[in-house]
Parts: structure tokens; sequence; C-alpha cells
């Protein structure tokens, strides 16, 4: 779908497919996400192997075929399946920060294609409910990056407005670390050096 409105958003989703195929969850990316912030979406999945477990859960069933609903309702403008172990040249890829790489190349081949360049990027995971509608192009920062924490653990959600993340940040340490692979909402021009993290030599740990 070709963003007709002055503003021109890629959607880029990446990782492991995982529920992405229930209903419930690709109609609300849809309507909470693509409505909102009309543009191109490029997906990079992970080609799952029965042997593969996630989170200590064996993987029966997550062939492409599975997605097939998801992905024509949802149509996107590149779909790209990619082995699970594959680690597109990095030694360490828990997060899979490497499939972010990737769809910015796709991105950018889109933007060279069309001679246009795009005002944001949403970065999401195939898995991620998106339960309220995202903010219209206009109110997006254009000098800053919106991430979504992690709040692994109920006592790190903020109980009111007048609690931010900072509050409830715990120390980067070998369960906390790396930037947050949820969801984020970069400018164009702050893209490079967020989507290409996983090829950056001797990062320093950063709390999602």
């Amino acid at each position: 779908m070709h963003n007709i409105t002055k503003y021109r958003i890629a959607h880029c989703m990446t990782g492991a497919p995982r529920i992405l195929y229930k209903e419930e969850l690709y109609v609300a990316y849809r309507r909470q996400a693509l409505d909102k912030l009309p543009g191109d979406l490029f997906v990079i999945l992970d080609l799952m192997n029965k042997t593969d477990t996630i989170h200590g859960v064996n993987m029966t069933d997550n062939q492409p075929k599975r997605y097939t609903a998801a992905l024509k309702y949802l149509t996107p403008r590149k779909i790209e399946w990619i082995p699970s172990n594959n680690r597109l040249g990095v030694l360490d890829d828990e997060h899979g920060y490497a499939r972010w790489q990737l769809c910015l190349e796709h991105i950018e081949q889109a933007e060279k294609q069309d001679g246009i360049k795009y005002d944001s990027i949403v970065r999401t995971r195939p898995d991620l409910y998106i339960a309220k509608d995202l903010p219209t192009a206009d109110l997006l920062p254009k000098n800053r990056i919106l991430i979504n924490p992690y709040y692994e653990c109920l006592q790190d959600i903020p109980s009111g407005y007048n609690q931010t993340w900072p509050d409830h940040q715990r120390p980067c340490d070998k369960n906390n670390q790396g930037l947050s692979d949820f969801f984020a909402i970069i400018p164009r021009s702050l893209a490079d050096p967020y989507m290409r993290v996983a090829y950056i030599q001797n990062l320093p740990n950063m709390c999602g």
C-alpha cells in the first residue's frame, strides 16, 4: 500500500511470527497502526523448524502457510523469510537486531525505486498486539526516537501519568540490556545508527 499523504511512513516488522496468524492480532495492526500511519509495510520473518524453541516451548507449526491469511490482509510491500539460525554475519544476535538492518536495506531499495525518502519508520514485532491507535504522522517527533520499554514485570509499569519510565528503569545487567525489540517509531534521519545497531563494534550495554 503506497502512502498518498504528504507524510511517507515505512513499517518494519521483524522476528519470529509466533501468534501473527491470530486474526485479532493482525487486524489490530491494520486498524491501529497502518490505518493511522498509512505507508509501506516491510516484513522480515524467522523461518522456524520443529527443533526450534521459544522461551522453552517447542515450535511444532510455524511454517509460512500458517501466516498466509495474515500477510494477505496486511499486504506488505516486501516479505522475506530468514532461517532462524541465520545471524546475518553477527556473532551474537539474541534479540534479532540484524533483521533491523536487513529491513532498512529493503526500505532503502524502495526509496531508490520510488525516488523518495520516508519521513518515519515504525519498527515492530509480528507478535505484538497494538491495543490503541498510534499517533498521526503530524504528531511524530522529528529529532528523537520513541521506544517502548520492556515492562517485563508488573511492578515496572507506571501506576499513573505522573510517573515515567526512568523512575522504574533497572540497571543494565545480564538480564536487562539492549534496545527493546518490542516497538519504536524512528525519524528517518535517525534510522541508520538505530537500525544498524547489530553491527556496531564495542557497543556498551543499553537498557531497553
